[in-house]
């Protein structure tokens, strides 16, 4: 038997689970969500060029970051576990078979699904955003459609670590309980923890000179005042650079950062800081081939999450027990 044929029978039997049904509805569900709400709010013109960069540049992209991460390492926490607590594990053994394309063919069969439910959200992305009146320009196409690849990839890390556990953890219900909290900590408390140590190296913010008639001033012009102040501007520099090095371990950050690079995000935090005081375009032009120039390091670390894992869980897999 070949891996190929395991990632084949282990792809008919996941989009036949209702996991498969609920992770495709979500994916429907955030497409549609984020173009109703780009519909609906419209474009923060001084930002962003176009509503597509508004969308994978701001918030608005968060749920569909978490969905691919959650779906990835939930399909790969069951993937070992669930075959040997119904013992159809230790009968595709007892096949000439060897164990490492066992093992690879979990992570083949895991990739197609993932295939499916991504290319079904980019597709209809761009249906709902043509049906509901969202611009979309040739370039915005072009640098989505880029993305593909690389949201794929960062699946493929969660769907590794979640193989990972299932390779070590024998009951399925545990597997889930655990996969869950590795999602949660990269995809939230890393990022507190990031905050929390940036705002200690930083230090308090710095109190710009307030003006005699500040008691006049209302609260949005104290606000302004703050964000202007070139000290205020260099410290909130310095706790988001911190920061930013603690989220370095999490695949959540490089993700984010190929997204905002390839949509033509600022590659400078002290740059994307000044121009949000000032109201300005976080935004410049580049062409793909630059873009993906700036964020070649974030790529090649997502590989090494991938691939660490996943030696990990092939070490430990070869040498298991599996009556």
């Amino acid at each position: 038997m070949k891996a190929i044929n395991i990632a084949m029978k282990d792809f008919e039997i996941s989009i036949r689970t209702k996991r498969f049904q609920i992770i495709v509805l979500l994916f429907v569900i955030t497409s549609l969500g984020m173009i109703y709400s780009s519909k609906k709010l419209g474009i923060s013109a001084n930002l962003y060029k176009t509503p597509f960069q508004m969308l994978f540049l701001s918030s608005f992209s968060n749920a569909f970051n978490y969905l691919i991460s959650l779906s990835g390492i939930l399909i790969g926490a069951t993937t070992i576990n669930a075959e040997l607590e119904r013992g159809t594990l230790k009968l595709i053994v007892s096949k000439p078979v060897y164990r490492d394309k066992v093992l690879l063919g979990k992570l083949l069969g895991g990739l197609l699904t993932l295939s499916v439910t991504l290319s079904l959200f980019y597709a209809l992305t761009v249906a709902f955003a043509l049906l509901l009146g969202v611009p979309i320009t040739v370039s915005d196409l072009m640098r989505f459609l880029v993305t593909l690849p690389f949201s794929l990839l960062y699946g493929l890390v969660f769907l590794s670590l979640g193989l990972l556990i299932s390779v070590f953890i024998r009951k399925s219900k545990n597997a889930i309980i655990l996969a869950i909290f590795t999602f949660l900590f990269f995809g939230f408390l890393l990022s507190i923890i990031g905050g929390v140590i940036g705002f200690v190296v930083a230090g308090l913010p710095p109190l710009p000179n307030i003006p005699e008639n500040a008691t006049n001033l209302s609260e949005e012009q104290l606000q302004e005042l703050f964000l202007k102040d070139p000290a205020y501007q260099a410290w909130l520099t310095k706790m988001t650079t911190t920061a930013e090095k603690i989220l370095y371990v999490s695949p959540n950050y490089h993700y984010q950062e190929v997204i905002r690079i390839l949509f033509g995000g600022k590659p400078q935090i002290s740059e994307v800081v000044s121009a949000l005081a000032y109201e300005e375009s976080v935004v410049e032009d580049r062409s793909i081939r630059e873009s993906l120039s700036l964020v070649w390091q974030n790529i090649l670390l997502l590989i090494v999450m991938l691939l660490l894992p996943f030696t990990a869980a092939y070490a430990k897999f070869m040498k298991a027990d599996l009556r």
